[in-house]
């Protein structure tokens, strides 16, 4: 892709249009001094997203805004900025839609789009030795648009300053085609005042860090401390963890024997309480038959006794009770009932002392198997309290104080990590406060070859037979010809030489598919060679020169759009072809310049901005 430039046009209110077309291949505009041929290239590079607006001049006054009509990638696109400044509406429409009558407004950022249309979108380029960016509109214009005073210049074709830099890198881009995207860049002048910020922070650090050590202190005798340290906290610590072992397994037989030693003292217990009620019970049992043997002699007694009368008041003892229980069977009736009783309770009692001995054996046999078990508990007890007291006397060293040494000891070492880490540290942060130069070559190789060879016919089909070689050099972006830099030459030499290499660079890009914008705009390329103050440099007839530009131009059809702004008359047979646009500089005789022709009051012009000459319209430079 690229672009093509079709009109420009300066509009205003009460003004008529100054309109200039272009043709899609070659234009060639041109005219006296002071008609406006740079004025165009003025507003050209302007349009195109310069900065500066073009100069004031007279005939300008009540024009208010330029429109740049360029056509890409199928579409058309007119550009609009105000004459005064300020910055620029894009509009456009399809190129092949006759509908699509009116422009839409874009809101894309003209310096991004000439880039995206010149396939120049997302490559980058050096800016600086510390700098990497893209492709701006300035490097598109830099190498398209040439002014009068550039081409025969003795500056480098890079300019000079800050911009430099990145002006041979976007000529080696149009170029070669290849970006520097993969060249590493230098450190700002920012960056490594922060490195040494940095550095100086980090050098303090290292002194605080070293303030922490002892000064007779060395890594290796920390790390044999620490080392004999570990060795002795893992040997009590094993110690600890085989008696740990042991105290558990004891303590887990102290459980077992103290649960059966209480499942034996409570059985035992409950044994005594039995035997105890069984004595009791038996106790009882023996009062029962001894009262029973009691009543029952007494009934046998009272069987014996004869019945007498009461002593006091004589009463008969069959009148004092019951006469039932004087009869002789009642007695017998209650020796019968103790009987009875009697033997009852000796059977009772007779269970009764079974059961006693079974329990006295029980509680015998429980109390043997109690003190048993507790003499085997206090055994483990006792085992349990060695093993403890051991624990106690086996170590000299006091784990406490141990795992202090030890923390005193990794602090250390950790120190010493740290002075490594920090010295470290300020040996990569002084390498990378170095800046060093960036060195980047800038090798044509076979696209140089091309354009040289290139450049060399366009000169050879403008009348210069004398070129033995030339050649490109990249670095300098500029010719060499016959083993000469291109600034050696003359002015008018240099003019038409750095023609020909920006022309064979525009067609070498797009022939090759390589960014670019797409037009060569250059202003007066044959007038230095016409200025009689540098008649050393035309050993090749002026004419000569001229008409063969000219006839090569009409018959030009190369890739590109070629714009030239020339003082020198055009030949009428190649005009015939070429069709010029002629400033004629004088009002009435066809076009005077590029704004149309008013009367303008000669207190109103500005010193300088006419000159000296009659009929002069105002115009800068040219």
């Amino acid at each position: 892709m690229a672009i093509i430039l079709t009109t420009l046009k300066a509009v205003g209110v009460d003004r008529e249009d100054a309109e200039i077309p272009f043709d899609a291949k070659r234009q060639v505009i041109r005219g006296p001094s002071e008609t406006g041929k740079s004025y165009i290239r003025d507003c050209l590079w302007y349009m195109l997203g310069g900065e500066k607006p073009p100069k004031g001049i007279p005939l300008a006054e009540g024009y208010q805004e330029l429109q740049l009509r360029l056509a890409a990638d199928g579409n058309q696109y007119e550009v609009r900025r105000g004459l005064s400044g300020g910055g620029e509406a894009i509009y456009h429409r399809p190129l092949n839609n006759p509908d699509a009558s009116a422009f839409e407004p874009l809101e894309d950022d003209l310096g991004d789009l000439l880039v995206k249309l010149s396939k120049a979108a997302g490559k980058q380029i050096l800016r600086n030795q510390s700098d990497r960016g893209p492709v701006t509109g300035d490097d598109l214009r830099h190498w398209s648009l040439w002014s009068q005073t550039e081409i025969p210049g003795e500056d480098p074709t890079s300019g000079q300053g800050y911009a430099t830099t990145k002006r041979i890198s976007s000529f080696n881009l149009f170029l070669s085609g290849t970006d520097d995207a993969a060249i590493q860049v230098n450190k700002t002048k920012a960056e490594v005042d922060r490195i040494k910020g940095q550095l100086t922070s980090a050098e303090a650090a290292l002194e605080r860090t070293k303030a922490g050590l002892p000064d007779d202190v060395k890594r290796e005798d920390v790390t044999d401390a620490l080392e004999r340290v570990d060795r002795t906290l893992a040997a009590m610590t094993t110690q600890y963890e085989a008696r740990s072992t042991l105290l558990k397994q004891m303590r887990r037989d102290i459980a077992d024997t103290s649960d059966v030693l209480t499942r034996i003292a409570n059985a035992r217990n409950h044994a005594k309480s039995m035997v105890a009620r069984f004595e009791l019970l038996e106790q009882k049992y023996s009062n029962d038959l001894a009262r029973l043997g009691a009543t029952n002699e007494g009934v046998a007694f009272f069987q014996e006794l004869p019945s007498v009368p009461c002593p006091l008041c004589g009463t008969p003892t069959e009148m004092q009770v019951d006469p039932q229980d004087l009869t002789p069977a009642a007695p017998a009736k209650y020796r019968v009932a103790i009987a009875a009783e009697a033997d009852k309770i000796r059977s009772l009692r007779s269970g009764l002392l079974s059961a006693l001995l079974r329990e006295t054996q029980r509680y015998d046999t429980l109390r043997v198997e109690a003190e048993r078990v507790a003499q085997l508990l206090n055994g483990l007890q006792r085992q349990e309290a060695l093993a403890i007291e051991g624990s106690r006397i086996e170590f000299d060293a006091d784990p406490k104080t141990l795992a202090f040494r030890r923390s005193d000891l990794t602090a250390q070492l950790a120190i010493f990590d740290e002075v490594e880490r920090v010295t470290a540290e300020i040996a990569r942060l002084k390498a990378s406060s170095v800046r060093k130069r960036l060195v980047v070559n800038r090798d044509g190789g076979t696209h140089g070859r091309a354009v040289a060879d290139r450049s060399k016919a366009l000169l050879e089909s403008w009348g210069f037979a004398d070129i033995e070689n030339i050649a490109l050099d990249a670095e300098e972006c500029d010719l060499v010809i016959n083993d000469r830099p291109r600034l050696s030459y003359g002015a008018g030499r240099r003019a038409l030489y750095l023609s020909s290499l920006v022309i064979a660079l525009m067609e070498h890009a797009l022939q090759e598919g390589h960014p670019h914008l797409g037009v060569v705009v250059i202003d007066s390329p044959l007038k230095a060679y016409a200025d009689p103050r540098f008649q050393e440099s035309t050993d090749v007839p002026l004419a000569r020169v001229t008409d063969k530009f000219y006839a090569w131009l009409s018959n030009w059809s190369g890739n590109g759009q070629i714009i030239v702004l020339e003082n020198e008359e055009v030949a009428d047979a190649t005009a015939e072809i070429l069709k010029p646009i002629e400033f004629s500089g004088v009002p009435g005789l066809g076009r005077p310049g590029f704004f149309p022709h008013r009367d303008i009051l000669r207190s109103n012009m500005s010193p300088g901005l006419f000159g000296d000459a009659p009929g002069s319209l105002g115009s800068v430079e040219d």
